[in-house]
């Protein structure tokens, strides 16, 4: 599964926004465009705001598993080009395609993807103590921006223009050629154990204040499977990669043997993270504020660091420009002492985590309407952060017992507008639910240019309360 997921992120290629970022890949936010910081309970707090977990309404026990959630952006496609590629990976490009991506990779976030599994998760509350949450979860991001000359090479590989000016090739550096390109790819593998609660209130009775402030920590080990980072900016090339020998074909490099790391799971990395949460209850009123994934990873295993050097002659390079959108099947392109890129082995590096503040408000309308809004803001610089203030507004609204409808307003200046939209089948089967959820439903109604192909879903959802 990690091969078939590593394949999947890589073929999107490869750090950006995108809305699964915010909505951590569950469907309840998802509908709601990544409204969820003052809406969300029990295990769907982890990631968001621990603090919720002390809420009074959470379940006395929820269980969830295999909870898939995917976003899929791009400013150089348009949605049929990207649902082929997306559906269709493996199809052999022919000469027209290679020269048709060539010009259209020529903008910035040319494609920006996020992929969150959610393995198995739950959560349960004791009596006085708070709510505890815990679930293992994967997470994929990629980024890709090309110059003219990046995305000719990339796609016509020794057919494009650049290496009809021999000149050129004998006397400009690479990072000249290059520059502004920015490609990115990270996954890891997060076990999280987080915990809320009531941590004082005033007015009311002794069972429900009038007012309630609510606390909540969460923490992370973090196995750092795959990444790769390179970026050129101001003719300064920079660049590292730490890839399992699972997730990508190695060519020959000098002096450099992939092995693949052992333990739990093969990683290449390891790390830590922390979230912090607060919430002030008023009635159905809830405003709560949050920090999320402060921390970072340290990639150890199969390191490569990328040089500046001369642009290879033709004679010296004989590849033809990808094939297909299977990238991982071509990594030996890359990673290769005949490619463009020159790497060799370096030392251990650090990322940090993409760190989020988060502020939001829900207001519990009446049993079968929620509405909420929030705000997201960067705290660190890692490329698949946030770029500028995000916003959402969404709410939720029950037709039926079992059967309620989610839809809201999101975006940002990087991203656009969005209009997200979901469905709930609960008490499906008595006691579980089925949730499918997209970040813009827009996409679908009327594709255009700069498409957002999203879905999140959930198969099963356990709730339990005591009479």
């Amino acid at each position: 599964m990690k091969k078939t997921l590593s394949t999947f992120a890589f073929l999107l290629f490869t750090f950006y926004l995108s809305f699964a970022q915010i909505d951590m890949g569950l469907p309840s936010a998802t509908g709601k465009g990544g409204a969820a910081n003052g809406i969300v309970k029990d295990w769907e707090c982890i990631g968001i705001n621990p603090a919720n977990l002390g809420w009074k309404n959470n379940y006395d026990f929820s269980l969830s598993g295999l909870i898939v959630g995917m976003s899929v952006q791009s400013r150089a496609l348009d949605y049929n080009q990207l649902m082929k590629a997306v559906q269709n990976s493996t199809d052999t490009f022919t000469a027209a395609d290679k020269k048709a991506f060539a010009d259209l990779f020529t903008c910035e976030d040319g494609l920006n993807m996020q992929t969150n599994i959610n393995w198995l998760t739950l959560s349960f509350k004791v009596p006085k103590i708070g709510g505890f949450a815990f679930n293992i979860r994967d997470r994929a991001f990629g980024h890709v921006t090309l110059n003219k000359n990046t995305a000719d090479i990339l796609f016509n590989g020794m057919n494009a223009a650049i290496f009809k000016d021999t000149m050129k090739l004998l006397t400009t550096p690479i990072s000249q050629i290059i520059d502004g390109s920015k490609i990115g790819y990270t996954h890891y593998r997060e076990m999280n154990l987080a915990y809320g609660t009531k941590l004082f209130g005033f007015g009311g009775t002794s069972d429900s204040s009038a007012v309630s402030f609510y606390g909540g920590i969460g923490v992370k080990y973090i196995w750092g499977l795959d990444n790769m980072e390179l970026y050129v900016d101001n003719a300064v090339l920079q660049g590292h990669t730490a890839m399992s020998s699972s997730a990508v074909k190695y060519g020959t490099i000098k002096g450099f043997t992939p092995e693949t790391p052992s333990g739990l799971f093969p990683a290449s990395g390891s790390g830590t993270g922390l979230d912090l949460g607060l919430g002030v209850g008023i009635g159905k009123l809830k405003v709560t504020f949050s920090a999320v994934d402060m921390g970072s990873i340290t990639w150890d295993k199969n390191v490569l660091v990328a040089k500046d050097t001369l642009m290879p002659k033709p004679s010296q390079f004989s590849y033809g420009g990808l094939n297909s959108w299977n990238l991982a099947e071509q990594g030996n392109h890359m990673f290769n002492d005949a490619g463009i890129i020159k790497f060799k082995p370096g030392p251990a590096y650090k990322t940090s985590l993409p760190a989020m503040f988060r502020a939001g408000v829900g207001y519990q309308v009446t049993k079968r309407f929620v509405a909420g809004a929030d705000l997201v803001m960067p705290m660190s610089d890692n490329p698949a952060n946030l770029q500028h203030a995000f916003y959402a507004l969404g709410a939720e609204v029950g037709l039926a017992n079992n059967l309620f409808i989610s839809l809201g307003v999101a975006g940002n200046t990087n991203y656009g507008f969005a209009m997200p939209f979901g469905i709930t089948l609960a008490h499906f089967f008595k006691v579980c639910e089925l949730r499918v959820a997209t970040n813009d439903i827009l996409t679908y109604i009327s594709p255009g240019k700069n498409p957002n192909i999203s879905f999140s879903l959930s198969f099963f959802r356990i709730n339990y309360t005591r009479k």
